[in-house]
């Protein structure tokens, strides 16, 4: 508007505001999802309920079999369109012997990191001695 002295915002300015303000949103988000989110996962470590769910086989898209701890019981259940079913009671011992601990994505995101920054394993001498072979 000529005459009353403001200039208009170029194209520029507005991107690398819009940028600026969007960066600031996405900072606060994941502040407040980490400090929200510790303040609700409180008290929900493993063991600390009633019910635990140690493992799932989805059998079918609405039917899966579900090994849960309850109240000291370790049992085998069945769900599917018509319900929940117990089908068996389970031995807790050998059902605690043969679970596997999954690792968390943190600690996949870790090992690949540490990986990202070794040699391959057929590039180095294993157990990261000097190699006694000769070269002919």
């Amino acid at each position: 508007m000529p005459g009353s002295g403001v200039e208009a915002a170029s194209y520029g300015d507005l991107l690398v505001t819009s940028l600026v303000v969007l960066g600031a949103v996405c900072v606060a988000a994941f502040v407040v999802v980490r400090v929200v989110g510790r303040w609700l996962l409180a008290g929900r470590t493993r063991g600390a309920s009633l019910l635990d769910v140690i493992a799932r086989v989805p059998l079918e898209p609405r039917r899966s079999l579900y090994v849960v701890e309850v109240a000291g019981k370790t049992l085998l259940v069945g769900t599917s369109e018509m319900g929940l079913s117990v089908l068996s009671e389970l031995d807790g011992a050998q059902v605690r012997a043969r679970v596997v601990a999954r690792p968390t994505f943190a600690d996949l995101v870790r090992g690949a990191w540490q990986k990202r920054g070794r040699p391959p394993a057929d590039a180095a001498t294993p157990g990261g001695g000097t190699d006694d072979r000769e070269v002919s």
